[in-house]
């Protein structure tokens, strides 16, 4: 996903998408951000691993969050924040899913893996988050050695999901290039940003069909 924010400096953090204020885009602050999980091809580990890294990212930023499930939905980029037939009338909760670069494309390189949300503008204009995916190269991580390595991966595509983008500062675990090896924890940087990103509001609701998904 591209990222349209700006780096604060020596804060060290970078948001994924800003509104015309130059504020971010944030999820509400009153509702939970539903999820769901494909369980297919996961490493050992990864289940706890991702529970914890979940627990973490709602720990700084204040949102919460909310299991739905495990589900077969395989990860795509076109999928649709509303999906009325497989999750009802609602948005459609965040996909978490193991996959490989066959499945995945953007999973070629040395993606570990891959994450973002997706908004929608209603009522006075205002983006919001509504949905979203994050996809884990399961390849990768298992043979990563050790759950240090894994959680770091989990802990920047969360990042990335909740509204950070990357940054250039390799001492941040949201720089591309370090995170899962030598930096494996949340540093100062990711820290301020992911309360940046947790510091928004209570959004009235918004029906998917009011705005034509």
């Amino acid at each position: 996903m591209e990222e349209s924010g700006r780096r604060t400096g020596a804060d060290g953090y970078r948001f994924l998408h800003t509104r015309d204020d130059g504020e971010p885009v944030r999820w509400s602050t009153c509702e939970p951000i539903g999820y769901v999980v494909r369980p297919e091809g996961r490493p050992e580990g990864a289940e706890r691993l991702l529970r914890e890294s979940v627990g973490r990212i709602s720990e700084v930023t204040g949102l919460r969050f909310s299991y739905q499930g495990s589900i077969g939905e395989a990860p795509g980029d076109g999928r649709k924040a509303y999906q009325p037939d497989r999750y009802g009338e609602r948005w459609a909760p965040v996909l978490i899913a193991y996959s490989a670069p066959d499945e995945y494309p953007r999973l070629r390189g040395q993606a570990a893996g891959y994450g973002g949300p997706v908004y929608v503008r209603a009522g006075n204009g205002t983006p919001r988050y509504v949905s979203g995916m994050v996809v884990f190269d399961a390849g990768q991580m298992a043979s990563m050695g050790g759950d240090d390595a894994m959680r770091a991966v989990m802990l920047h595509e969360l990042a990335h999901l909740v509204g950070l983008g990357h940054v250039d500062d390799p001492g941040q675990l949201m720089n591309p290039v370090q995170y899962g090896r030598r930096v494996t924890t949340l540093q100062g940087g990711d820290l301020a940003g992911l309360k940046a990103v947790g510091d928004g509001q209570c959004y009235e609701p918004v029906e998917p069909r009011s705005i034509g998904q």
